[in-house]
């Protein structure tokens, strides 16, 4: 996938990482050139532009690009002005980060379709990990329920997912398991790996190092992980 950032700071700046990381083409575009100083060798391209400028635009590469994603963080008006430009020039996929309500409202107005707020799903996802013990991610969903990432409960371990799922009941599903494996890489450093186990079948066996991604109210999550760990 092609991708352009604008936007090169903690939370932009992060993304094209990332991005770069797990195989995409990314061109980030920033006005501050000690922002494109700081990715420059570490993505693709990365250029100083101002994109609130309207005669700059034709130079970012609009035709040949599958997403653009808007990650200014700190000036609104800014924000406003670039997501309005690059509607008129683009009519691909957009996602756009929303730094208040009233952005958020604004860019609603606009038919922006994917509106994202970092801060608001943090905050909400380091809330999940706080309440719930054992809580490494979370996934905020419509209503009171919760998709979790937890640490294996002590006593699942060594069990089958056919015994654990007939414990925990039925107010909870285990989607899958997270295998975390630890690989040494060419220079002898050793990481982790994670390696999702797809759908599980009824002999799989659950490991000390595995995660447990599970879906339920974060109540009953909670209490499953208080009476089994």
């Amino acid at each position: 996938m092609k991708v352009i950032i604008i936007g090169l700071g903690n939370f932009g700046g992060n993304l094209a990482l990332k991005l770069t990381e797990d195989g995409h083409e990314v061109y980030g575009v920033d006005s501050n050139p000690a922002k494109v100083d700081l990715i420059e060798n570490k993505i693709n391209t990365a250029v100083g532009l101002d994109c609130s400028d309207e005669t700059t635009i034709h130079k970012l590469p609009l035709d040949d690009c599958d997403l653009i994603v808007i990650a200014i963080g700190e000036n609104v008006g800014a924000s406003i002005t670039v997501t309005a430009i690059i509607r008129k020039y683009y009519i691909g996929r957009i996602i756009v980060r929303s730094l208040n309500p009233i952005h958020k409202t604004v860019l609603e107005a606009m038919n922006i379709i994917e509106i994202i707020e970092p801060e608001a799903e943090y905050a909400h996802e380091l809330s999940n990990r706080i309440m719930v013990e054992g809580a490494v991610k979370s996934m905020d969903l419509p209503g009171d329920f919760e998709i979790l990432e937890i640490l294996m409960p002590s006593q699942f371990v060594g069990r089958t997912f056919e015994q654990v799922s007939a414990m925990i009941g039925e107010n909870l599903t285990i989607i899958t398991a997270i295998r975390r494996e630890e690989k040494s890489n060419f220079l002898g450093s050793v990481t982790t790996e994670n390696r999702v186990q797809g759908i599980l079948t009824p002999v799989y066996v659950f490991a000390p190092n595995d995660l447990l991604l599970i879906f339920g109210k974060i109540k009953n999550i909670d209490k499953c992980i208080q009476k089994y760990s």
